[in-house]
């Protein structure tokens, strides 16, 4: 019932948007222009990607010792810090178990605004703080501790730029009732503003900008890290890292042509059970509850040209990976 109630709500807020938006695009062309304008930069800042900066490599030393990779990110969707006595606003994602080479380590991403990383870029005193911020972060969020030290790597990221995108954005799903309650909050404000626009359109000057709220989730008290984001990590481990082998296939001249995975997935009898994702650069397998495993490839592969099956009597997932032709 209290679905329907809000599914109510929503449609005649929606209706109620539309028809103010009708409205000013005929009383005040101008300010309509502006909104909208205003509307698409906000949407695209929504909607664009992470693009990775930096990867620096640490240790994680409690609880176990494992190497740490963190993918520092500049994202339009994290916000400036106002001023520099004010928080550094960031994104932060999850950490996951991968394989580098033939070792078990762990990966997780942070993301500032461009101007964050555009002062990292310059100063190597602001990159510095910038890392150690990054490290204190992840100390916080996910309940371990870091070794002081860290090396930047040659490379801008570890993993796949798709998986970034994923971690940072984060895949948990709200229910129905919460999602319905959130978007008509969501249209409730956008109405608000449009009131207002509408209201102070007699008294503001034609050719003064309009300036809309952005939300963002400020701390309760100030501090050094405004988190604008993240995703819940449990430090416990739920799935196994199956066991595979990986190789690379040549042809007679010995040119690489493919490469060949074999992981062994005890008690899986069905493709339907296997999450498979492959990008240029690296494959994920999930089995719910079960199994996961990440690698980087020694190569960039073609990704249509993909293909998997599995062994019902060896219990064997086998994916063949073409090699990009350069």
């Amino acid at each position: 019932m209290a679905t329907g109630r809000s599914e109510d709500a929503l449609v005649q807020q929606v209706n109620q948007l539309w028809t103010m938006l009708d409205e000013m695009s005929e009383s005040s062309p101008e300010t309509y222009h502006k909104f909208i304008s205003q509307q698409l930069t906000e949407g695209k800042k929504q909607f664009s990607a992470p693009e990775p900066h930096a990867c620096i490599q640490t240790n994680i030393q409690e609880p176990g010792e494992r190497v740490l990779f963190v993918n520092l990110c500049s994202w339009s969707r994290v916000p400036a810090p106002k001023s520099n006595a004010d928080p550094v606003p960031l994104s932060g994602g999850p950490m996951e178990e991968t394989i580098n080479g033939t070792d078990a380590c762990w990966v997780t991403d942070v993301a500032y605004s461009p101007e964050v990383i555009q002062k990292a870029r310059e100063d190597p005193v602001e990159r510095d703080q910038m890392i150690r911020l990054a490290m204190r972060y992840i100390e916080e969020q996910h309940r371990v501790r870091l070794s002081h030290s860290y090396r930047l790597l040659g490379q801008t990221q570890t993993g796949s730029r798709e998986r970034i995108k994923q971690r940072l954005s984060g895949r948990s799903e709200p229910g129905q009732a919460v999602a319905v309650e959130a978007e008509a909050d969501a249209n409730a404000s956008l109405l608000q503003r449009l009131t207002s626009l509408r209201e102070a359109d007699g008294e503001q000057d034609k050719d003064s900008p309009i300036h809309l709220p952005t939300h963002t989730n400020q701390p309760n008290k100030p501090g050094l890290i405004q988190e604008i984001s993240s995703v819940d990590f449990e430090c416990s481990n739920t799935v196994d890292t199956p066991k595979y082998k990986m190789s690379v296939i040549t042809d007679e001249g010995g040119k690489p042509t493919s490469i060949q995975l074999k992981v062994e997935l005890p008690g899986v009898s069905s493709v339907a059970d296997c999450g498979l994702s492959v990008s240029k650069d690296d494959v994920v397998i999930d089995v719910v509850a079960k199994y996961r495993l990440q690698l980087n490839l020694p190569e960039t592969i073609c990704e249509d040209m993909v293909s998997a099956k599995l062994s019902r009597k060896t219990h064997t997932l086998s994916v063949r990976m073409p090699i990009l032709t350069k």
